[in-house]
């Protein structure tokens, strides 16, 4: 064997046999399930006011998660660092105020407990992509983690980078393709869509771009984000400020509140809001008939002289409604919780409608 042969690296297997895609949940938000969620905010927070404006009018347009720098590591000394835990603190209160999950970028190990307190997601840039202390410490949070690729990294590199905080038992790992170096200034750093289906093809993680870096015009960012789409990412990451002219950090790469709102549209984002308000409202009367034909029910086992519940009948019918959701994907918690409040309001319309004060 020859010694470059002897001194390569091995890769381990990067999918796991028992699942396709892990899914990594983000308090309400999901990557991995065919959804297509949105990462959006400024480049840096810079005062409360804007971080609020900014997350308000982001989830107006239907942005899934609300990201902001705190902590900043810039090429120059002098220039704008973050306001650090005070910016920790103006993002979690932006997050709270549009209800939009939060992510920040961790750039130091000791500032991982602290953010992992404040947000609910970990961000690791492309310039740490191999700080191995830093993807540790940031593992052992459990929190999801959102991992940039490197500039300079090969899909390989990039994956066993996961492997260090995979392996501190936090499956929570959504990566991202970011640019990687070229030549060509109008490029600066060039998207690599092919690696999202070679990505997958290896690995169980979901994948989601970031086309902010290939370019400073905003009217690229549009296909460069469908191309995405297109080629199944599991998700986008853009900047967005309320006032790019004005922003302390950046390179021109930001989105203004107009441009991002048109970037949605071009996503199909808002009509994708539009369809689950019909279902929310259609799933309304479902339940409305619902609970007048269990009173209906209750009114004739009243004439009769029957037990008003049934819980046989009530444990069969959770478990036709769990199969059902298994078919569709939907997790069997959520059925047993959801059918176990339906049936709780119904058995108290049910004593309403009789004048029944029993519990």
């Amino acid at each position: 064997m020859t010694e470059s042969k002897q001194n390569k690296p091995v890769l381990k297997s990067h999918r796991r046999p028992d699942v396709d895609t892990t899914v990594v949940a983000v308090r309400n938000v999901r990557f991995g399930d065919g959804s297509y969620p949105v990462i959006a905010g400024p480049i840096a927070v810079e005062t409360e006011e804007q971080v609020i404006n900014t997350a308000m009018s982001l989830a107006e347009s239907g942005a899934s998660m609300l990201r902001a720098g705190t902590y900043r590591a810039e090429q120059s000394p002098y220039t704008f660092k973050g306001l650090g835990q005070e910016g920790l603190w103006h993002l979690e209160k932006a997050g709270f105020e549009s209800g939009l999950p939060t992510i920040t970028e961790v750039i130091e190990p000791g500032m991982v407990e602290e953010a992992a307190d404040h947000t609910d997601m970990l961000e690791v840039g492309p310039d740490n992509m191999q700080n191995f202390v830093l993807l540790r410490d940031a593992g052992k949070t459990l929190k999801p983690i959102l991992l940039h690729r490197g500039p300079s990294a090969t899909v390989d590199e990039w994956l066993m980078a996961a492997e260090y905080i995979l392996a501190e038992g936090n499956n929570n790992v959504v990566l991202c393709e970011r640019g990687s170096r070229g030549f060509d200034p109008r490029t600066s750093d060039t998207i690599d869509i092919s690696a999202v289906p070679v990505v997958q093809r290896l690995s169980h993680l979901p994948v989601v771009i970031d086309p902010a870096p290939a370019n400073g015009d905003a009217d690229l960012l549009a296909p460069l984000a469908l191309a995405g789409r297109s080629v199944g990412a599991d998700g986008l990451v853009v900047s967005a400020h309320i006032d790019p002219s004005s922003s302390l950090a950046g390179n021109g790469s930001q989105l203004d509140l107009a441009e991002f709102a048109k970037l949605m549209d071009s996503l199909g984002i808002p009509s994708l809001r539009d369809e689950i308000d019909r279902v929310d409202r259609a799933l309304i009367k479902l339940v409305a008939r619902r609970l007048h034909s269990s009173v209906e029910i209750a009114k004739i086992k009243a004439v009769k002289g029957l037990n008003m519940r049934s819980p046989e009948r009530e444990k069969e019918l959770i478990e036709e409604a769990v199969a059902d959701g298994a078919a569709l994907g939907v997790d069997r918690e959520y059925i047993e919780n959801l059918m176990n409040l339906v049936l709780t309001h119904s058995r108290a319309e049910q004593r309403r409608a009789l004048g029944d004060s029993r519990p």
